[in-house]
């Protein structure tokens, strides 16, 4: 099997507050809401923000109903940044647009990265790393 592009579905509430969080946090000024969808195209992957009714349309025909993470994580997307502006400046933004930061970032002892987390607004956990700062 070849793999020719990957996709990652998330469910949210509020598409609104959710694009203004992607727009201001990670720099996604094109991003919009089409069709209840919001598509962000990073490197690699293409993520889809879409309205919870939506994409109950596809994890029901699997038999699952959607799971929005609230103050649980069931999964943690991690992206790699440049800098450690970088990573202290979208712990900033995440509160300035919504989201959440739990804490300040720290240099991890196990990698020497310099990692931060953030949350959006429907709670959505991203891990932010400067893998050596």
């Amino acid at each position: 099997m070849k793999i020719k592009t990957t996709v990652l579905c998330l469910p949210v509430t509020e598409l609104e507050k959710t694009l203004g969080f992607y727009k201001g946090v990670f720099g996604f000024s094109d991003a919009k809401i089409e069709e209840g969808i919001i598509a962000l195209e990073f490197p690699n992957l293409s993520i889809f923000l879409m309205e919870k009714e939506s994409y109950e349309s596809y994890s029901a025909k699997a038999g699952r109903a959607a799971l929005l993470p609230g103050n649980s994580a069931p999964a943690i997307i991690s992206c790699a940044v440049e800098t450690k502006q970088d990573v202290d400046s979208a712990l900033e933004r995440a509160l300035e647009f919504g989201g959440k930061a739990p804490g300040a970032a720290t240099i991890d002892a196990s990698f020497g990265g310099y990692i931060g987390y953030v949350s959006d607004p429907e709670g959505h956990l991203w891990e932010i790393v400067c893998p050596k700062p």
